[in-house]
């Protein structure tokens, strides 16, 4: 699928990030004990989830879900740059709500223990600062700048 980002945008935003939603998604149906249990560090599951946190894991996959076909859609399908950028703003806000949601739920210690951290609290801060970051980088022109579509390609 065409898409109007440079070359690291496009393989960081339109194809590992998406890869990566497909993963969160999947997460909770593979294992939900451990999806919930592994949303903060050094924390073991209950033997019964309550029905909230079940509602919750499942609702969080579907969220992935729904972010990886707006990110196919809109990386892969606009031909207008403003798009892309209002898109990517949009997520560097998100990525900052969702760094700070488990900063909240796991506290200053564990937050800044980075040696404790599992796979999934690496998702949850690394990963998504990681995002963040790459996003400001697009933003301040580093990786270039979305190609503006050719005339007679928009009215096709």
């Amino acid at each position: 699928m065409p898409t109007i980002f440079p070359t690291w945008p496009n393989i960081l935003f339109g194809t590992l990030e998406p890869i990566s939603l497909l993963l969160g998604a999947a997460a909770p149906l593979v294992d939900l004990h451990g999806f919930i249990a592994g949303q903060t560090p050094k924390t073991v599951a209950p033997a019964e989830l309550h029905p909230s946190s079940i509602a919750l894991a499942y609702q969080l996959g579907n969220l992935y879900a729904l972010l990886f076909m707006i990110g196919v859609a809109v990386c892969h399908g606009t031909s207008e740059p403003k798009v892309l950028r209002n898109y990517l703003v949009a997520l560097a806000i998100a990525d900052v709500g969702h760094v700070y949601a488990t900063y909240v739920a796991m506290g200053w210690d564990a937050f800044v223990d980075i040696s404790s951290w599992n796979a999934l609290t690496w998702g949850n801060i690394g990963a998504t600062a990681f995002l963040f970051a790459n996003r400001l980088g697009y933003f301040m022109g580093i990786f270039g700048y979305a190609k503006l579509p050719k005339l007679e390609e928009k009215t096709a």
